[in-house]
């Protein structure tokens, strides 16, 4: 069996490092990490790594590494191992998790081009990874488990070659042929071969599906939207327990406490009134994360107006936003909708993309910085960096700290009704010191024909 799937050429790159988030999935075909997350569960499990160990104070761990060849047959060694991480740090790296590695792993600020840092020792007589840490960190193992840190082996003439369960047949700047890599040591089942379309623009991949030259496609979210509408298309969800967000980095007039959560609680009813069955989280599995319908509050707009005219007589409240589409840009119209029936005047301040607002937001002329973000509770990248993109303010990046770390960490308890409990209460402190609107479902999928039986609600769909 031959799976055919159609991409974008700029959202695929044979580097795991470089490959954009939404050919993670394609990109871990071709490379093992230490460890994987699969099957909706919240528990990492070996992939290279054969067992590990820590300290009591979680910052030295111990990688056994399980028996593996690279696609051209050579053994892989806890050296290959180390090498692929420090590729993150080096400065020449574009890695999403550079930053937060160069200041986690002991000696990694300091490392050279082609250097390894300190704290990442081999020992390949054992085949034995040694890591230490700055400070411990509790979401190092979902960053382990990301397709981004495949393990590969920089082999001659630029190629880069791993040691997952599919392998490159041939490659053009058109098309990518995959097929089974008899060196892979793994329990992974995937099809016999795969076929890659890439495509220059969004209309070539929708070609593709029209005539039946591909099964499948993986697009960003603003293509997808497109697909939903097509008859007899599915969708399966490439990551679980994704949750739209819009975040309102309040500023100037709206750095009031109180008149945020008036704010918020009249959006949240707009919202709710314009998205529908759309509005909650339902969708997450109800054994990983039960999610109870918060009441919102029961101010009115008369109400809002009349407490907070003050606050509005002389000035419009200015909004910076990014040009987006689909329910985050719906809720953003809710909240301009919010500010018109009140009788308060409004600034839209449009931008193109993130660096353009954080401009806007080093200036401090804004009252409102309107952004959204995909959330997904079991994703690593979502872990860090989020917080300093999506609010700048030191208040609210200090929330946001304790709200991933609180996810993080319950993500370590065992019982799911444990794990329950520590995210309702951790989404509940985020809303009671910030604002935090959840506004749509899932909008990360591979998008297939019915013929394809790919697996629902789990982190790697291609695991057949």
């Amino acid at each position: 069996m031959t799976l055919h799937i159609a991409t974008l050429n700029k959202l695929f790159h044979i580097d795991p490092l470089k490959t954009d988030a939404v050919c993670h999935p394609l990109s871990s075909l071709l490379y093992q990490t230490l460890l994987r997350i699969n099957r909706s569960a919240d528990t990492p499990v070996g992939d290279l790594a054969s067992s590990w160990t820590h300290s009591a104070d979680y910052q030295k761990w111990a990688f056994a590494i399980s028996p593996a060849s690279f696609q051209n047959g050579q053994p892989v060694l806890a050296s290959h191992v180390a090498r692929s991480l420090a590729r993150h740090v080096w400065p020449s790296s574009a890695s999403i998790f550079a930053d937060l590695l160069r200041e986690l792993i002991v000696g990694a600020a300091a490392c050279t081009e082609g250097d390894i840092p300190a704290g990442l020792y081999a020992d390949d007589e054992e085949n034995r990874l040694f890591m230490e840490l700055q400070r411990p960190y509790c979401a190092l193992l979902e960053i382990l488990a990301h397709p981004a840190m495949g393990i590969c082996l920089l082999a001659g003439e630029g190629s880069i070659l791993g040691s997952g369960p599919m392998t490159v047949l041939s490659a053009s700047h058109t098309e990518i042929q995959l097929v089974r890599n008899p060196a892979y040591a793994g329990q992974r089942q995937l099809p016999g071969s795969i076929c890659m379309q890439l495509h220059d623009k969004f209309d070539g991949v929708l070609q593709s599906l029209q005539t039946g030259t591909t099964s499948a496609v993986l697009l960003e979210r603003k293509h997808q939207l497109k697909l939903d509408a097509m008859p007899g298309m599915l969708s399966t969800p490439l990551r679980d327990r994704w949750s739209g967000m819009l975040i309102l980095n309040a500023a100037g007039i709206f750095n009031n406490l109180d008149m945020r959560r008036d704010f918020h609680a009249l959006v949240q009813k707009r919202a709710s009134e314009k998205l529908g069955a759309l509005y909650h989280t339902d969708f997450i599995p109800a054994d990983i994360l039960t999610m109870p319908s918060r009441q919102a509050s029961d101010v009115s707009l008369a109400e809002f107006q009349q407490r907070w005219s003050g606050h509005f007589s002389d000035v419009a409240v200015r909004i910076i936003y990014a040009a987006g589409r689909g329910p985050l840009t719906t809720a953003l119209d809710g909240c301009i909708e919010v500010l018109q029936a009140c009788g308060i005047q409004c600034e839209l301040i449009r931008t193109k993309n993130a660096a353009q607002v954080y401009e806007f937001v080093d200036s401090g002329e804004f009252d409102i910085v309107a952004r959204g973000w995909i959330q997904d509770y079991d994703d690593a990248d979502q872990f860090f960096g989020v917080y300093e993109k999506q609010a700048p303010q030191l208040n609210a990046r200090a929330a946001y700290v304790r709200f991933y770390e609180a996810v993080a960490t319950a993500r370590l308890q065992a019982h799911p009704q444990a794990r329950s409990a520590v995210y309702v209460l951790a989404i509940q402190a985020l809303e009671e010191e910030y604002l935090c609107i959840t506004v749509c479902r899932d909008h990360h999928k591979i998008f297939h024909n019915s013929k394809l039986h790919l697996q629902a609600l789990c982190r790697d769909p291609f695991d057949l």
